[in-house]
């Protein structure tokens, strides 16, 4: 039997939640579905996992006692079935029935009536339901995470809550080498597509579209980025034909902007997969960029005794910073990993500084909030290196924090990403 798009989401979610990663399983469910049906799976899965937290709060409420391990589906189906009585546009008595229908198709039909009944007394009973979460559940954070966000940002936790509940808005970054953002603003509007300046090259459209539908996307006057990941290639210093290193490339979006600024880019990258990107999006942009591939943690071994004036580090993590685009870290996230990204982050920092040229500079990033991985892991690496600085920010991009500058998650603006700049004496 076919799953129907909602059962196949149903499903999906609960394998997130079981443990598995969203990148790396909602490409063989998105398989199982029609072309015309991949938006409305996309919606359902992306936007359930963003509430999760919340939702689970509610769940714990209509249930009499908690579901068996496994039967963990049916929490997939009832926070999924909610999340559509709030947020879809089905009516809410085609929702409740087709969550209900879900039960049989996922071989749990002896729970129809649970799921039935747990919706509509949702239905009935919202509001009291929803007053009576916690303050992380009603900030659709876990725990964990918010006790730590609410310790360094008390007053930007609200603001922080709202952007990880929100769908991201489409940024797009435009190639100064083809056209300036305002000339590129201009065709966008001749075709009916409105856009608001962001950033020195970014406009973020008002309605978001699919990529192959924006003007000149494909003949490379423009790419996909979030106006905080645009600051990367701004706040390195580059001048004409300087040799610049980015160590964790892919897919390419940073990189392809120095190339734009000028830069020789050798990007580099652990998954070969992952590099093909970062070759996809540069011949789109008819730029030449160098790409190598290799583990950022053992650079020496890979580029010999190669040095460059500028290294753009921008380091895996626990990526709460980009929690709308990637709400799987609501799930499967612990405080536990964000010692391991934090170790991880202060080796290839190590690794990285190797590769740098006296008086070059390297600018780490993160998409991560938490100081753990980004103020510490700065504090950490140079009271290791004697001729390691940090220098002040070029611009202002966020919040200044003791090594560098925080960029806050807003519902319309950028990601919260951190940079910190340092320089090789």
């Amino acid at each position: 039997m076919n799953l129907s798009v909602r059962a196949v989401a149903a499903s999906l979610i609960d394998e997130v939640a079981r443990g598995g990663s969203l990148n790396t399983v909602y490409s063989d469910a998105e398989n199982t579905v029609a072309t015309g049906e991949r938006p409305f799976l996309r919606e359902l899965v992306y936007g359930t996992l963003r509430l999760w937290p919340l939702y689970k709060g509610v769940v714990r409420q209509v249930l009499d006692r908690p579901l068996k391990a496994k039967d963990s589906v049916l929490e997939a189906v009832l926070i999924l079935g909610m999340y559509e009585l709030d947020e879809g546009n089905t009516p809410a008595y085609a929702s409740v029935s087709a969550a209900v229908d879900c039960c049989e198709q996922l071989g749990k039909r002896w729970a129809s009536r649970l799921v039935n009944g747990c919706l509509r007394q949702y239905q009935r009973d919202r509001d009291a339901m929803l007053a009576s979460l916690g303050e992380s559940e009603r900030a659709a954070l876990p725990g964990w995470l918010f006790k730590l966000l609410a310790k360094t940002y008390p007053a930007q936790l609200e603001q922080i809550g709202r952007a990880s509940k929100s769908r991201p808005p489409l940024t797009l970054r435009v190639n100064q080498l083809r056209m300036s953002r305002e000339d590129y603003q201009v065709l966008l509007s001749d075709a009916e597509v409105a856009s608001i300046d962001v950033g020195l090259n970014a406009l973020t459209l008002v309605k978001p579209m699919p990529v192959n539908q924006v003007p000149l996307f494909e003949e490379g006057f423009s790419s996909v980025q979030d106006a905080s990941a645009q600051h990367a290639a701004n706040l390195l210093s580059i001048t004409a034909d300087m040799s610049v290193l980015d160590a964790c490339a892919a897919p390419g979006g940073k990189a392809c902007h120095l190339a734009e600024r000028g830069a020789r880019v050798t990007a580099m990258d652990v998954s070969e997969a992952r590099l093909g990107k970062v070759t996809e999006n540069a011949a789109r942009l008819n730029l030449n960029v160098r790409t190598v591939l290799g583990d950022a943690r053992c650079l020496s071994e890979v580029l010999a005794n190669e040095l460059f004036d500028a290294i753009l580090l921008d380091v895996p993590c626990s990526a709460t910073g980009v929690m709308r685009r990637n709400p799987d870290v609501k799930v499967i996230r612990t405080r536990a990993d964000v010692e391991q990204f934090a170790s991880l982050q202060l080796e290839l920092l190590q690794s990285a500084w190797l590769q740098l040229a006296a008086g070059g500079q390297l600018l780490y990033a993160t998409c991560s909030l938490l100081p753990q991985e980004n103020d510490a892991v700065i504090d950490a690496f140079i009271a290791r290196e004697s001729n390691a600085s940090v220098s002040p920010l070029p611009m202002t991009v966020g919040i200044d924090m003791r090594f560098g500058q925080q960029v806050i998650p807003s519902v319309d603006g950028g990601d919260g990403l951190y940079y910190s700049l340092l320089i090789k004496s």
